[in-house]
C-alpha cells in the first residue's frame, strides 16, 4: 500500500530529531534574567535605571535579542566574552579585610662580639633583668650591658678555685637589683646591679662542682645548681650555706628554674635526662619527676600567665620540646613536638604568649645553630638563622619583644621577635670588652 503523504511510519522517526540545548553553550544566569524580566518590574525610576544599566552591561544592548538557548558550541571570538551574571555578583561581594602578615625581621637587629664565651651546653652565663640590663659571662669576668644606651660595666670576678677559674652561671632578682655570679670553683657572689662596684657577699659552696645554674625565688631564696648533681637553696640574709639541699640528681643540674609568683615550686633539668619538680615549702623529695627525654635537660621555663605551666627541652640526642601540667598528682604532658636538633634554651615570651627556643647541634642542617618561636600548641611561628656554630643560651627582653642567643662563634644576637616589645638591642657601637670589675 502507498504511503500517505505527509506521515512517517513509526519505525522511520529520526530520534536526532530532539532539540537539546548545548549546556557548555547556555547563559542560565542571562536566561532567568531574562525570563523573569516581566515579573520583576522596576517599582521605582531609580530601579529601571539599575535595570536597564545592568541590561547594557550583560547583554550589550536589548536583552531580546540575546539568544538564551542554544544549540551547539559558540562560535569563536576574539573579543573577551562578557562576564555571565554570577560572575557579576561574586565580584560585588564584601571582599576581606586585607589582614598583614605578621612581619619577623630574618637578620639579627644588633650583633655583638662576646670573646671568651665558652663552647659548653651546660653553662648558663646569658641574663636578661627586668630593669633592661644584660648579664654575660666571658671567661673569668661577668659584665654588664646595657641595651638603649650601648654602655658596658665589668661587675664581677669568677670567685674561687685555681687561678683559671671562670664564670659558669648568672641569674638577676625578679626585681632587677640583685645579681648572683656562679664560678668554676662553686661559688656564688652577690653583687649590686645598680651600683656595680658594690659586692654584697659570697655565698659558700652548696655542692661539689661548678654552680652550673642559678635562679632567683622570692627577694631572699636563690637556688643554685651544681655539677654534683646538688641543688642548694639559699636565704641570701644568712652568711655560711645553703638553708637546705634538695634530693641530688644522678648528673649535673645544668637547668634550674623557680615558678612565678604564687607557684611554690622549683624545676631543675639534669644530665641524668630527668626532670625534677619540687615543692620548696617541703622540699625534702621531688614532687614530680619527668622522664620522656632521652638526653639532658638545660632548657626549661614555666609559663608566667598559666599557672603550673612548664616547657623543657632535651639535648642532642633527644632534642624535643614538651609542654608539662606541674600541678597534676603523677607525670602529665601536655604537648610535644620533635624539633630534630639539640635544645639549648626555653624562654616564654609575654608580648604574643609564644615560646623562644635556642638549638644547637642537629641531625637536619635546617634546624641546626637556630633560634625558633612558637605557638603554646607547638606550632611553628619562625625560624631565625645566622650563627656559624651552635646557640648556647637564650634570654628575652623584660617586654617580650626581643629575643638574646649567644653562640659558640662567640657572638650574641639580638632578634626582634615582636612589634609590641621595643626595650632591646639598643644603638651604639659593639661595646668594647674588657677591663676587671
Amino acid at each position: 500500500a502507498a504511503r500517505t503523504q505527509g506521515h512517517n511510519d513509526l519505525t522511520e522517526v529520526n530520534m536526532s530529531c530532539r532539540y537539546i540545548p548545548h549546556r557548555g553553550a547556555v547563559d542560565l544566569g542571562r536566561a532567568h534574567l531574562v525570563l523573569d524580566g516581566d515579573d520583576a518590574r522596576p517599582t521605582s525610576p531609580a530601579e529601571a535605571e539599575y535595570q536597564d544599566a545592568l541590561a547594557r552591561r550583560l547583554f550589550a544592548g536589548s536583552p531580546a535579542t540575546t539568544r538564551v538557548l542554544r544549540l551547539s558550541h559558540r562560535r569563536p571570538s576574539d573579543e573577551t566574552p562578557e562576564p555571565s551574571l554570577q560572575q557579576c555578583l561574586r565580584a560585588n561581594k564584601r571582599k576581606r579585610p586585607d589582614v598583614r602578615r605578621r612581619h619577623i625581621p630574618s637578620s639579627p637587629t644588633l650583633i655583638l662580639d662576646g670573646p671568651g664565651l665558652r663552647d659548653n651546653f651546660y653553662l648558663n652565663v646569658v641574663d636578661w633583668a627586668a630593669t633592661n640590663i644584660v648579664a654575660v659571662g666571658l671567661e673569668g669576668v661577668c659584665y654588664l650591658y646595657h641595651p638603649r644606651a650601648g654602655l658596658v660595666q665589668p661587675v664581677a670576678q669568677a670567685a674561687g678555685g685555681d687561678e683559671g677559674g671562670y664564670v659558669t652561671s648568672v641569674g638577676f632578682r625578679r626585681d632587677g637589683v640583685r645579681l648572683a655570679v656562679g664560678s668554676s670553683g662553686g661559688k656564688v657572689e652577690l653583687v649590686d646591679a645598680q651600683e656595680t662596684t658594690a659586692h654584697i657577699s659570697s655565698l659558700g659552696g652548696g655542692g661539689e662542682g661548678r654552680a652550673s645554674s642559678l635562679s632567683w625565688g622570692g627577694p631572699h631564696e636563690l637556688a643554685a645548681g651544681f655539677a654534683g648533681g646538688a641543688v642548694a637553696i639559699f636565704d641570701v640574709r644568712r652568711r655560711g650555706g645553703a638553708a637546705c639541699t634538695l634530693p641530688a640528681h644522678r648528673g649535673e643540674v645544668c637547668g634550674l628554674r623557680f615558678a612565678p609568683d604564687g607557684v611554690a615550686q622549683l624545676a631543675s633539668g639534669s644530665n641524668d635526662h630527668t626532670v625534677r619538680v619540687c615543692d620548696v615549702r617541703s622540699p625534702r623529695a621531688a614532687r614530680l619527676e619527668l622522664t620522656a627525654h632521652s638526653a639532658a635537660v638545660k632548657a626549661l621555663d614555666f609559663c608566667p600567665w598559666r599557672r603550673h605551666c612548664l616547657a623543657t627541652g632535651g639535648g642532642t640526642t633527644d632534642g624535643s620540646i614538651r609542654i608539662w601540667d606541674t600541678g597534676a598528682a603523677a607525670e602529665r604532658e601536655l604537648q610535644s613536638v620533635a624539633t630534630g636538633s639539640q635544645v639549648s634554651g626555653v624562654r616564654w615570651s609575654v608580648a604574643r604568649r609564644e615560646l623562644v627556643t635556642s638549638h644547637g647541634f642537629s641531625s637536619m642542617n635546617s634546624t641546626s645553630n637556630s633560634v625558633r618561636l612558637w605557638r603554646p600548641n607547638l606550632l611553628p611561628v619562625a625560624q631565625l638563622t645566622g650563627h656559624r656554630g651552635r646557640v648556647l643560651h637564650l634570654a628575652v627582653s623584660p617586654d617580650g619583644g626581643t629575643a638574646l642567643s649567644a653562640g659558640s662563634d662567640e657572638t650574641l644576637r639580638f632578634w626582634k621577635i615582636s612589634s609590641i616589645g621595643g626595650a632591646g638591642g639598643g644603638g651604639g657601637p659593639p661595646p668594647p670588652w674588657g677591663g676587671a670589675p
